[in-house]
C-alpha cells in the first residue's frame, strides 16, 4: 500500500500559489547555520523571507518570499497557460506540477489523498 498522499482536483485560479516564492531548503542545515528555529525565524524575517513549513521527518524547511509572478494576470490567469497546450514546455516545469504535497493553500483547488493501492 502506498502511504504517499496522491494529488486530486485542478485548479481553481485562485492565484495563491503564484503571489510567493517558495523555496525548499534542508531544515538540519538551518539548524546548524542559526542554532534554533527562533533565531532562523528572526533573521529570515529582515529579509521578508518566512519560514513557513518545518518538517523534521523529511528535514524539509518551506520558505516563503512575497514576490508575484509576472505572469500572473489581475484575474489570477496565468500568461503562459495560453500556449502550454501547443508547447507545454514553454511553463516552467515546477508551476506544471504545483502543488505537489499539501501546503497551507485554503483555496486551492487541488487536495490529497493517501492512494490505498
Amino acid at each position: 500500500m502506498n502511504k504517499n498522499p496522491v494529488r486530486t482536483g485542478q485548479c481553481n485560479m485562485c492565484g495563491e500559489c503564484c503571489r510567493k516564492l517558495r523555496i525548499t531548503s534542508v531544515l538540519s542545515h538551518i539548524l546548524d547555520q542559526h542554532g534554533t528555529m527562533e533565531e532562523a525565524k528572526t533573521y529570515y524575517s529582515y529579509r521578508g523571507i518566512r519560514l513557513a513549513e518545518t518538517n523534521k521527518k523529511t528535514d524539509r524547511v518551506l520558505m516563503e518570499i512575497d514576490v508575484p509572478c509576472s505572469k500572473l494576470t489581475q484575474d489570477n490567469k496565468c500568461l503562459l497557460h495560453v500556449h502550454v497546450h501547443e508547447t507545454p514546455e514553454i511553463k516552467p516545469f515546477i508551476c506544471r506540477r504545483y502543488p505537489w504535497y499539501v501546503d497551507d493553500q485554503e483555496d486551492c483547488g487541488y487536495s490529497f489523498e493517501v492512494s490505498t493501492k
